[in-house]
């Protein structure tokens, strides 16, 4: 592998070189250049964004908007479409409540098994707010692929949103076919792309969506920030998700003139210093694709897949033609808690439990597993001492 893993721009490898982090689809650990991008923002620009008469305010906003500009090249748009949200859980809420959708009872809403519980929830209370019905396309048990959908898209279909990788396997799903039908038929479509952004190159004009959302923190940014991207249609046709300051142009005692264009979903003041962190994560992930990041996790992952492969006391799940550097499991013999908590103990972090994915670990039975997530700063080395630690711990309980 060619790729040499940047260990030396993150300080937690310097001050904790015995920690095997492999969580990093829940928060990637934060590069030095973003953590010194986001300080320098603090210390020299930092001020409130927007109708500032002052040079520190102006340039606050023009940082603010040029994070915003940054961050839609980042993903193949414009700026005019890109709308800085608290987090993807924040952006699925405000777009389940203000669809432009004059709903009936009966409507339904087209979602996967596979999906995080930031987009069900929204769906679930929308739903219960109007008699709609809410209907999953399920997960292939063998290959943890999308199964069958076509028969679930009928003319009441009025969203579909799904999640562009599992978050527990790693399948990047095939959505394109699924989208453009929903889209022929006049529906709105949304992507979470939170488990997918720091994994491919996100182009969210191609897929055919009306809605594309991630949270920074999943690349390599800060928590605080989530990209949301809308096309121009749903731009123009839905309210703010949230009404306050920044939005408008006029205000009386009864009324408000709201602006139009995609300041509208940004009332308040914005978390300016997570923006202009996740713009900067953003151009520091597209360097390391540049160098092999992608292939090197990918070569990464089969290491381990392979490794766990031999290991008979654990079952690996299903992950799909393209994936994430992603792997779950689990055991017959041991507590998928009871692993991690074994894991913990010799430096190595996983994660353990449902991963917020209830719906897809009930339909194939499973109570919890553990989840092993690959980024930048992980190395051969730290699959074998993962692999190592597994092992003792199965010698010294197993008897």
């Amino acid at each position: 592998m060619s790729y040499q893993p940047p260990l030396e721009q993150f300080e937690f490898c310097q001050y904790q070189p015995e920690l095997a982090y492999f969580d990093s689809a829940a928060s990637c650990q934060v590069p030095q250049s973003v953590l010194t991008k986001l300080l320098d923002y603090y210390q020299h620009q930092h001020a409130n964004v927007h109708r500032a008469s002052y040079a520190r305010g102006r340039a606050a906003t023009q940082c603010y908007e040029q994070a915003r500009r940054d961050c839609a090249q980042a993903i193949g748009a414009t700026a005019a479409q890109v709308s800085f949200q608290a987090s993807t859980t924040s952006a699925l809420n405000g777009l389940a409540q203000q669809l432009p959708v004059a709903w009936q009872a009966g409507d339904e809403i087209l979602l996967s098994s596979a999906e995080h519980h930031a987009n069900i929830l929204p769906w679930q209370r929308l739903a219960a707010q109007h008699d709609l019905r809410l209907r999953f396309i399920s997960l292939d048990r063998a290959s943890g692929e999308l199964g069958e959908w076509q028969h679930l898209l009928g003319p009441r279909t009025k969203v579909v949103s799904l999640t562009l990788a599992s978050n527990i396997t790693g399948t990047r799903f095939a959505l394109e076919p699924i989208l453009a039908a929903a889209q022929q038929q006049g529906a709105w479509t949304i992507v979470d792309a939170a488990q997918a952004v720091a994994h491919e190159q996100l182009a969210v004009t191609q897929l055919g969506a009306d809605a594309v959302v991630f949270s920074a923190h999943k690349a390599y940014g800060v928590a605080g920030c989530a990209v949301l991207w809308l096309s121009q249609a749903l731009l123009a046709a839905s309210e703010p998700f949230t009404v306050g300051g920044g939005i408008v142009t006029g205000v009386t005692k009864s009324h408000a003139n709201l602006v139009t264009g995609i300041h509208k979903f940004e009332a308040g003041t914005p978390n300016v210093g997570a923006a202009v962190a996740a713009a900067s994560g953003l151009a520091w992930l597209q360097q390391q694709q540049q160098l092999g990041l992608h292939d090197y996790l990918q070569a990464l992952r089969q290491q381990l897949w392979q490794q766990l492969q031999q290991r008979a006391w654990l079952t690996l799940l299903p992950t799909g033609k393209q994936h994430t550097p992603v792997i779950a499991f689990y055991s017959d013999e041991f507590q998928a808690h009871d692993i991690a908590t074994w894991l913990d103990q010799h430096q190595i972090a996983v994660r353990a439990g449902h991963h917020c994915a209830q719906i897809l670990l009930q339909d194939w039975q499973l109570p919890a597993v553990v989840r092993v997530s690959l980024a930048a700063y992980n190395t051969p080395a730290q699959i074998e001492r993962l692999v190592a630690a597994l092992d003792a711990g199965w010698q010294l309980f197993a008897d």
